[in-house]
C-alpha cells in the first residue's frame, strides 16, 4: 500500500471540471496518474538533454584517439 499525503491544490475551474469529468469519481487518482505521467515526460527529457550533452564530448572523444592513432603511425592518414 501506498502512503498518501493530503495536499491542497488551486486549478482554474476549467481544468477542475475537465478532470472531475474524466476521473470518474476519483480525482485523486486521476491527478496521481497525471503528475505521474508529467513526471516521467520531464526524467525523459532531462535525460535527453544529458545525452545530447554528452555526444558531443564522445565526439571530442573519438577526434582525440584518431588523432593519437595518426601519430603512432607516423603521421595523418588523410
Amino acid at each position: 500500500m501506498t502512503t498518501r499525503k493530503r495536499v491542497t491544490v488551486s486549478l482554474p475551474i476549467d481544468v477542475l471540471e475537465a478532470a472531475n469529468n474524466e476521473a470518474g469519481g476519483n480525482l485523486s487518482a486521476y491527478a496521481a496518474k497525471a503528475l505521474m505521467a508529467q513526471a516521467v515526460r520531464d526524467s525523459a527529457a532531462r535525460l535527453t538533454r544529458w545525452q545530447e550533452s554528452r555526444r558531443d564530448t564522445l565526439a571530442e572523444l573519438d577526434e582525440l584517439q584518431l588523432d593519437a592513432l595518426d601519430e603512432l603511425n607516423g603521421g595523418s592518414t588523410a
